[in-house]
């Protein structure tokens, strides 16, 4: 059996913990608590403060182990934790949001400035009103060589798509590499 790491990540309130939820065949582990900042209040009554970790079986002998970042800049410092022999990271970027976005863009930028790995933009809540559009964050983000696909993390089939997508990312790094 072959056990490998996904960490996702993105600005508070982008669909992390959602995303964890919808894809684990086990019931998450969380650590959300009560926020306390002031900022945040306005858009959730909890947020996570560690990490969210699920797990996904692929087949009989492939299993993924899923962790979920905090959003909020005072947790920053266990990205470098979660990411530890991750094999590759999803990113989710709250389309109705251009604080979120500009938090998502400098996400991507930690990490790209530390780790090698496959990436994946997922681009959240597009059927929301106020959302600024699927091509909108795109240009906001700026980062043409990342892959970026939709996503909404309530929806098990768009989840799905998005780890068949980020393992398949991963596999032609592999593959390329040799």
């Amino acid at each position: 059996m072959d056990y490998f790491k996904l960490v996702v990540t993105g600005a508070v309130n982008s669909g992390k913990t959602t995303f964890v939820r919808t894809i684990s065949e086990i019931d998450p582990i969380t650590t959300d608590e009560l926020v306390t900042e002031g900022s945040v209040k306005q858009l959730k009554t909890y947020t996570t403060v560690a990490m969210d970790y699920g797990r996904r079986t692929i087949d009989d002998d492939i299993v993924l182990h899923i962790y979920g970042t905090p959003g909020q800049e005072r947790y920053y410092f266990s990205w470098d934790v979660l990411a530890e022999g991750a094999f590759g990271v999803i990113f989710l970027a709250d389309s109705t949001s251009m604080e979120s976005i500009s938090t998502t863009k400098n996400i991507i930028k930690y990490f790209h400035e530390r780790y090698t790995m496959p990436y994946l933009l997922c681009v959240t809540k597009l059927d929301n009103p106020g959302s600024i559009g699927y091509n909108e964050v795109l240009k906001q983000i700026d980062r043409p060589e990342l892959f970026a696909m939709q996503c909404m993390p309530t929806k098990i089939e768009d989840v799905q798509n998005a780890l068949i997508t980020l393992l398949t990312l991963a596999i032609d790094q592999e593959e390329n590499a040799l």
